[in-house]
Parts: C-alpha cells; structure tokens; sequence
C-alpha cells in the first residue's frame, strides 16, 4: 500500500543567484526555436520574461527526454534487427551445406541407376531368362540367379534412394532461397532502423545543445525553481531484505544528487531509464533500455499495490519512469539541471502505470 510517514519530510532548496548574463545573449537564447521533435507547446510560448523562460525550458527538458526514450527505443529495434541479420544468415549458411550434401547424394545414386541403364542399353543380359539359356548346371543356375537378385534389388534401392534424393535436394533449395531471402531482408532492415538511430541521435544532440544554452542563461532564482523543493527520504523506511527490488532501491538511493545526462546509465550520471537499468543490474537483474520497453515488461501493479523497487511509468506517451522507495515517494532522473532526486509519486509526472520485476 501506498503510505506517507514522518520519514519523509520537504525542505526547500535555495541557490545563491549568479551573475546576469548579458542582455544580448539572453535574447538569443530565449528566441531559439523548439528543439527538434518537441510537441511544439513550448514554441506557443515567447519566452521574453523569466518565468516564461523557465516554463520553455521545462517544456524543452520533456521534449528532449521524448527524443531521448525514443532513441533508445530505436537502439533496442536496431540490436534487435542485428541479431536477426545474424541468425538469418547463419540459417541461410546452413540451408545452402545442406542443399550441397543433397547435391552429392542425388549425384550419386543419379551416376548409379545411369549405369544400370547404359548397361541394358549395350545388351547387358541381366533377367532369369537369360540366367537359365547360360546356366550349364543347377548350380550355376542358382549361382547366376542369386548374383541377378542382387543387382535387381541394389537397382531398386538406387532408385528409391534418387528418388527420395531429387525429393531433398528440391526442398533444401527451397529451404535456402527462402533462407537467403529472408537475411537480405534482414540486411535492409537494419540499415533503415540504423538510419532512424543515427537521426535520433541527431536531434538529441542538438536539443542537448539548446538546452544547455538556456539552462545557462537562466538566473539563481529560476534555476532554484527549476530544482524545486527538496524531498529526504529516510532510507531506514526500505524494508530490510535481499530480494531482487530491494536491493535494486538500496542501489538507486545511493545514487541521490547524481546529475542527469542524457543516455547515461551510470555509475556516476543517468537519465530516468538508465537509473532503472542501473540500480537493477546491482541486483542481477537485467531491464529493457527505455521507458517504453520496460512498461511492455514486468508485471502490471495497482497504484495501490505498490511496493518498494516497483517501476512507474509516467506520460500517456511512457517517456518517463521512477522506481517506487516506499512512504508514497519514488527516485528518478528528472531533466538536464536536477539531480537524481526522491520526490513524492505526482511530483514526477503524471501518472500511466507501474511495473514489477
């Protein structure tokens, strides 16, 4: 159940305000136009006073993490793609030996059962008839019958064996045209997820740009407000235990005042996924890359369910995600400028769906 104690207490943070930037500077700052793939709210927005400054920002901190899940989301279809390149050629490598060992055997019952007919074609006498005209006493006759039966009867295996052999060799062609077919497409597959990948990372790298720009440009005071209050969170209130979850919540609070950077996933730096992926690999324990991915994983919990080292999923669109700590509170990586912080459930954003691993 989701509780609140007295372990948890809010003290507000407070900066001391730099030096103003030059008024120049800040009015090119502020007239940067929304970072690629944003949602274009913060562009409604002329950010021409500090609050309205402070508000773009956050926008443009949202927008980039959008952009941030969703290249990591492109990363884990890029591998994905990657493995099935290699298995398809692998099955491909496979499929072609096999065609070739049927080649050699339909080669060699073909050469066999060609034998026996260039044989009868030359006069070859090789019937009982012809074994009794030749036969000058009985037991020669047995001796010439016995010796027909037995061509007779490697002549037939030959031909069940080219039969059964053509039967073969036709399916493993099959088998490895469609084998050949199927890496090729696998091939192009992974150049066009490649080509998204490397466009994604792209638009974070000039997002990041932006927003560092503007972060810079913002005074003591917004900077503070951009940090928000400051939540401690008695880490005596995680329940003592060695499972999985518990010890991936020891791990994360560890992890409190880390800065945030977009697609690290530590020791030192994360972004909200990444200190997922983080503090769960301290437990053993390997999750998918992305926000997205890991609400596709896991098992679906009750808000009123949650128990510490649970995953909750924030945004319609899942571009966000903390892991529960108990008392009604979670850890997260928030945007560029804020710490790895624990804040109460709804301070971290609005509220899809939580997961347990």
């Amino acid at each position: 159940m989701v509780t609140r104690s007295r372990g948890a207490r809010r003290v507000i943070s407070s900066r001391s305000a730099p030096a103003a930037l030059a008024a120049g500077l800040l009015a090119i700052l502020v007239a940067l136009p929304l970072g690629i793939g944003g949602t274009g709210d913060a562009q409604a927005i002329p950010a021409r006073t500090a609050d309205q400054l402070l508000i773009r920002y956050k926008q443009l901190g949202i927008d980039a993490e959008k952009t941030a899940e969703s290249m990591h989301n492109a990363q884990i279809e890029y591998d994905k793609q990657r493995r099935l390149v290699v298995t398809s050629r692998r099955a491909a490598a496979t499929a072609q030996r096999s065609l070739d060992q049927s080649q050699v055997q339909l080669d060699l019952y073909q050469g066999r059962v060609d034998s026996i007919v260039r044989a009868s074609y030359r006069g070859a006498r090789i019937n009982g008839l012809y074994a009794v005209l030749v036969s000058d006493s009985p037991q020669s006759l047995l001796d010439q019958m016995s010796g027909l039966d037995m061509i007779a009867r490697q002549a037939a295996r030959d031909l069940t064996n080219l039969k059964q052999a053509r039967k073969r060799a036709a399916s493993a062609k099959v088998d490895a045209e469609r084998a050949a077919t199927t890496a090729t497409e696998a091939v192009s597959r992974v150049e066009r997820v490649r080509g998204n990948l490397q466009t994604k990372r792209a638009n974070m790298q000039l997002q990041a740009i932006q927003i560092r720009a503007v972060y810079k440009s913002m005074t003591g005071k917004q900077l503070a407000e951009l940090q928000g209050p400051k939540f401690t969170f008695d880490p005596r209130l995680v329940p003592r235990g060695t499972s999985l979850p518990l010890i991936a919540v020891q791990a994360a609070l560890t992890r409190i005042g880390d800065p945030y950077v977009w697609g690290a996933t530590g020791p030192n730096s994360f972004d909200c996924s990444g200190l997922m992926v983080w503090a769960y690999k301290q437990a053993g324990k390997t999750l998918p890359r992305s926000s997205e991915a890991q609400l596709a994983s896991g098992r679906a919990i009750d808000r009123n369910n949650l128990e510490p080292g649970d995953l909750i999923i924030y945004y319609p669109g899942a571009t966000h995600v903390g892991m529960y700590v108990g008392d009604g509170y979670v850890i997260h990586a928030s945007t560029f400028g804020v710490p790895v912080k624990v804040v109460p459930i709804d301070e971290a954003g609005p509220y899809n769906a939580a997961r347990r691993y």
